[in-house]
């Protein structure tokens, strides 16, 4: 796998997209926009700190429904898919089965969704449960655009798993582009593997 560096991209003012509900876009705007403004970057951490702080306390609402595993990979402050790759995104209702069966099959709407990490080492699998809506958004317009002028969807900036009511949850992930994915769902599932494949 190629050797990753960061790189510093201007700002598409008219592309910001809508805020999450704990992440305001204005921290990926302040730290990028040319020249540097130390007092909006202050006070742009500033936010994100207190919206952090926000996320993590509403989590405990979420407690009883997710493993202890999974609710701990949430709520890790090194936030491990921030800076991630989205290798894989798939609905269907025979994601169990790995191939066509003769036999008639239970069949119930699955998502899975698998991330790289920054660093390639780590694979991290999402698999939801209990589908109630699904939302996929590549805007033409993008928040952040290569150089190169390479249309991609690219690294994940935010995602925060909050809950809709009793029964359902929101999970909701931001990309570098300006597109998102949102996931309404029963259950969510959070396992990491060793990226075997480097």
């Amino acid at each position: 796998m190629e050797k990753r560096s960061l790189t510093r991209l201007e700002p598409d003012e008219n592309a910001t997209p809508s805020p999450l509900r704990f992440y305001d876009p204005e921290i990926q705007n302040a730290w990028n926009a040319e020249p540097p403004d130390r007092e909006r970057i202050e006070h742009a951490n500033q936010k994100a700190a207190e919206l952090k702080a926000a996320y993590l306390g509403q989590l405990v609402d979420l407690s009883g429904r997710i493993s202890k595993k999974t609710l701990s990979l949430f709520s890790d402050p090194k936030q491990p898919l921030f800076d991630a790759d989205l290798f894989k995104f798939s609905v269907g209702d025979a994601l169990a089965y790995s191939e066509p069966r003769r036999r008639r099959m239970r069949l119930r709407t699955t998502v899975e969704a698998t991330f790289c990490s920054f660093d390639g080492d780590t694979l991290h699998d999402l698999t939801y449960s209990g589908i109630a809506s699904v939302n996929v958004d590549v805007p033409n317009a993008r928040w952040f655009s290569w150089p190169t002028g390479r249309s991609r969807i690219d690294s994940l900036l935010a995602n925060e798993l909050t809950a809709l009511n009793t029964e359902l949850m929101k999970h909701t992930f931001l990309f570098v582009s300006g597109a998102t994915i949102s996931i309404e769902s029963k259950q969510v599932r959070w396992k990491t593997r060793s990226n075997r494949s480097r």
